[in-house]
């Protein structure tokens, strides 16, 4: 059962990884038609009104697909710990049923299980932040909402090139921060916790019948 149980982890980490690349790419494949798609727009009209309104009607969108693109890698990478945690106390198992293992087995003892909820958890680097998937569209998304706020201050004062310069850099900046401090935020306060909690709660009769009814 043990076992078992440990590739089923292993298969749930696996899919975690494969969901967080397929995020990104579709992401950065709608950014990249997106881009082309302005070059198009903006050689055909000349950058007239016709290329700000093509513009103000797609970056806001591309803004939003970012924005929960990297709220999701955020919850993958949280339930890859919890996963990761769940593994562990499998293999501290593995060394209580047969402690002749624990040579051949990369066990860490900090006081308590590895991986128990309880065990309390170094904070992760705010520069390790920076090579995560999550981090990589958060660098990105920020970009493109400091351009989107740019656009929209350029469109509205006298001056473009200043006001949007100004609104891009603010915009784009306090995206960044923002970005980074829910992934910290998220991966303090989960501490590991899965985000689908019925792949390994399970649900107690009155639980089934509160939720489906009473039986027949």
């Amino acid at each position: 059962f043990g076992t078992t149980e440990h590739f089923t982890l292993q298969t749930a980490r696996s899919t975690t990884v494969a969901e967080a690349g397929g995020r990104a790419t579709s992401y950065l494949a709608a950014l990249s038609s997106t881009l082309i798609a302005l070059a198009f727009i903006g050689n055909m009209s000349g950058l007239s009104t016709a290329f700000y309104l093509f513009c103000s009607l797609l970056l806001p969108v591309l803004a939003f697909i970012g924005i929960v693109t990297f709220a999701r890698l955020v919850q993958s990478t949280n339930e890859d710990i919890a996963l990761a945690g769940r593994i562990a106390r499998l293999r501290s198992f593995y060394v209580e049923l047969v402690p002749e293992l624990e040579p051949y087995l990369d066990i860490v003892r900090r006081g308590s299980a590895p991986g128990s909820l309880s065990e309390e958890r170094e904070e992760p680097s705010k520069r390790q932040l920076f090579l995560t998937v999550a981090g990589m569209i958060a660098v990105v998304n920020s970009v493109v909402i400091g351009t989107t706020c740019g656009l929209f201050a350029g469109m509205v004062t006298s001056n473009p090139m200043v006001a949007s310069s100004i609104a891009g850099v603010i915009g784009a900046s306090t995206s960044l921060v923002a970005h980074f401090a829910h992934q910290l935020r998220v991966l303090r306060r989960q501490d590991g916790v899965v985000v689908d909690e019925f792949a390994v709660v399970v649900p107690t009769p009155a639980d089934k019948e509160a939720r489906y009814g009473p039986r027949l």
